[in-house]
């Protein structure tokens, strides 16, 4: 029997991409676009541990095969999982291990799925350490001391099975009012930049796929509201605000994600000349561009129709969705001639290439042998960062404390 092209892992990358990508059908294609699910809708507790949903296993019938998962271990008051039903390192080991048997064995072709987890200081898991915000990070101005922390934090994400670390690291302080000032390394973008090439060699330095967030200027919104348009023009936005975005992408990032904000009237994850224009034909870049989520949904404002809102993210350069469900009709707007199936391919040829890259074809599941617990020293680690965070003020003129009569001025 012959085995096939993409099944060979002494071929090349491309071969190999080329060659599942020609035997795909369009629902197939598409589904490798989407990263519709919440991770933590993929399993439930029993009696006798974790198992796999009827939920998860229908969204990986519907398109026969799934592009990513996001958020399997996440633990946080936002997604409701704590230590009652959710997942501590060593059944996310095992049940990361059973979505990808689950996904190779039960579709045709048997493209195991990218397991995507927040990293926003430490994997955002149950048992996962914690580092200091990326604020203190910055404030340490050591980024050699900052990539051994990401390093050692991403091997535990890693441990657990999955591939992709969302991070946030582009966005920079311009408005102190912004309530996510503190996933910013600072107010300054070389510091940003140098800190960014940190994270990205870090995280690769334990086998781990970084995508930076966000692309670009959401730091810089109006009135400081979170997703709102930004005033910037392009020469700020480059000087400025894409700093980061370049040392990652020269960094090997394996992917940005498109921002919520506006720039140029356009919103980020529909915006040609940030995702296609800069960010592919100026830089080189390779990787995956993936929507924040679901801001593709959110596109319809503008369009009106799901399908012309999905046409339109992935003209720009958008790849992969997130949370979306207007991602899941792409194949409607090939077949309604909004985009073209070319387009589709090459946004399913970088998803395939990053998974070819990762090594997800001869090894889907956690690394063999791997502690599910990470490396023993990432919390002396993240004890140095917050230690070499503290940062002392000059003490001049009997400045401090302040008199209150200043502080009534």
């Amino acid at each position: 029997m012959t085995v096939p092209r993409y099944r060979d892992p002494a071929a090349p990358v491309s071969e190999r991409v080329r060659d599942l990508l020609g035997r795909m059908t369009l629902p197939e294609k598409v589904g490798q676009l989407n990263q519709r699910m919440y991770g933590w809708h993929a399993y439930e507790r029993t009696r006798d541990g974790h198992r796999l949903t009827d939920a998860f296993r229908e969204e990986v019938a519907a398109f026969d095969g799934m592009g990513a998962l996001y958020g399997l271990q996440r633990a946080d008051p936002w997604s409701g999982v704590g230590f009652t039903d959710g997942l501590d390192a060593r059944d996310g080991a095992r049940t990361a291990a059973a979505v990808q048997r689950h996904v190779v064995e039960h579709t045709r072709l048997g493209i195991p799925v990218l397991l995507v987890e927040e990293m926003p200081h430490g994997h955002q898991a149950l048992d996962g350490t914690v580092l200091p915000v990326n604020l203190a990070a910055g404030a340490t101005w050591d980024p050699e001391l900052y990539a051994d922390a990401v390093a050692a934090a991403a091997a535990e994400l890693r441990a657990r099975g999955a591939h992709i670390a969302l991070v946030s690291a582009l966005d920079l302080v311009r408005d102190p009012r912004w309530g996510r000032s503190e996933e910013c390394f600072g107010e300054d973008p070389y510091l940003a930049a140098r800190m960014t090439e940190a994270l990205v060699e870090g995280a690769r330095r334990a086998g781990v796929a970084v995508v930076l967030k966000h692309f670009a200027g959401q730091g810089a919104t109006v009135g400081g509201r979170n997703s709102a348009a930004t005033e910037l023009g392009r020469r700020e936005l480059h000087e400025v605000h894409l700093a980061a975005a370049r040392a990652g992408v020269a960094a090997g990032a394996a992917g940005v994600m498109a921002a919520y904000n506006e720039f140029d009237g356009l919103p980020c994850v529909a915006n040609r000349y940030l995702l296609t224009e800069v960010l592919r034909e100026e830089w080189g870049f390779d990787g995956l561009v993936m929507a924040d989520g679901t801001a593709v949904d959110r596109l319809l404002r503008l369009t009106g129709d799901p399908v012309r809102a999905a046409a339109l993210a992935l003209d720009a350069g958008c790849d992969l969705s997130l949370w979306d469900d207007s991602f899941t009709r792409l194949g409607e707007a090939v077949e309604r001639g909004l985009v073209s199936e070319g387009a589709l391919d090459a946004a399913v040829a970088r998803v395939l290439t990053l998974k070819f890259r990762l090594g997800l074809f001869e090894q889907p599941g956690p690394p063999a042998g791997a502690a599910a617990t990470g490396p023993a020293d990432a919390a002396e680690l993240g004890e140095r960062v917050a230690r070499a965070s503290v940062t002392l003020l000059a003490h001049e003129g009997g400045a401090l404390p302040l008199a209150r009569a200043a502080l009534r001025r």
